[in-house]
C-alpha cells in the first residue's frame, strides 16, 4: 500500500478541519430543525436520532458532504454515521443516547457496545479502503443531566477502564461546553483523535 505524500496528507487534514468546523457550526441548529422534528415524530431511539442528524447535515450542506447511516467497518462492525466526500468515506461518527436506554451507560466508553473502545480496537474509524482514519468522532444525544455531569461520568469511566489519564475528554474551546476532544492509542499503536459533539435534548 502506497503511503500518502506530504501534500496529500496536508490536503486531507484541511478537508477534515473544514468538515469538523461545519458540524460544530450547525450542531446548535439541529434540535430545532424540521428534519429532527419530522423524523423523530413517531420513534425517538438512537437510530432515528442519527438518521435525522444525517438528513439535516446533508441537506444543510447542499450535498457537499453525504452523511450516511450504518457504514460497514472492520469485519462485522458497523459505525453509526459515515461521512462521504464524493465516493470517499472520510470521517466516521459513533452515536449514543445518554442515558443509554436499557443498557450500561458506560458503553459510551467501553463494554459490549463501547463507543470509544471500538475506535481503539480498530473496529471503527476506517475509510472505504479499510485504512484507519486519524480523526473520527462521537456524538451524544443528551436527554438527562447537563454537560458537566456527563463529562465527569465519561472521564471517570475512562479511568475505570484502566486507560491512561491522557485519554480523558478535554474542552476543545474556551466557554463552550458541548465540544470536547480526546486522544487515544489504538491496538496497533497508531494515534487516534476523537471529536465529541454533544446535543442537549433535555
Amino acid at each position: 500500500m502506497n503511503k500518502p505524500k506530504p501534500q496529500q496528507k496536508k490536503s486531507r487534514k484541511t478537508t477534515i478541519k473544514k468538515l469538523i468546523e461545519f458540524i460544530e457550526q450547525q450542531l446548535y441548529n439541529f434540535p430545532n430543525s424540521q428534519e429532527f422534528i419530522d423524523i423523530l415524530e413517531l420513534k425517538k431511539n438512537e437510530n432515528q436520532h442519527s438518521l435525522s442528524f444525517c438528513v439535516f447535515m446533508t441537506n444543510i450542506c447542499k450535498s457537499k458532504y453525504y452523511f450516511a447511516r450504518e457504514n460497514s467497518q472492520a469485519k462485522t462492525s458497523t459505525v453509526d454515521i459515515g461521512i462521504y466526500q464524493g465516493s470517499m468515506l472520510i470521517f466516521t461518527i459513533e452515536a449514543k443516547v445518554l442515558p443509554i436506554p436499557a443498557r450500561e451507560e458506560y458503553e459510551y466508553v467501553y463494554g459490549k457496545g463501547g463507543g470509544i473502545q471500538r475506535f481503539k480496537d480498530n473496529k471503527h474509524g476506517l475509510n472505504n479502503k479499510g485504512d484507519l482514519l486519524p480523526e473520527n468522532a462521537m456524538i451524544a444525544y443528551i436527554k438527562a443531566h447537563d454537560f458537566e455531569y456527563w463529562l465527569n461520568q465519561i472521564n471517570q469511566w475512562i479511568l475505570d477502564a484502566g486507560w491512561c489519564v491522557e485519554e480523558i475528554l478535554t474542552p476543545k474551546y474556551p466557554n463552550q461546553n458541548n465540544k470536547y476532544i480526546s486522544k487515544h492509542m489504538r491496538i496497533d499503536n497508531s494515534t487516534l483523535t476523537l471529536h465529541h459533539f454533544w446535543v442537549n435534548l433535555t
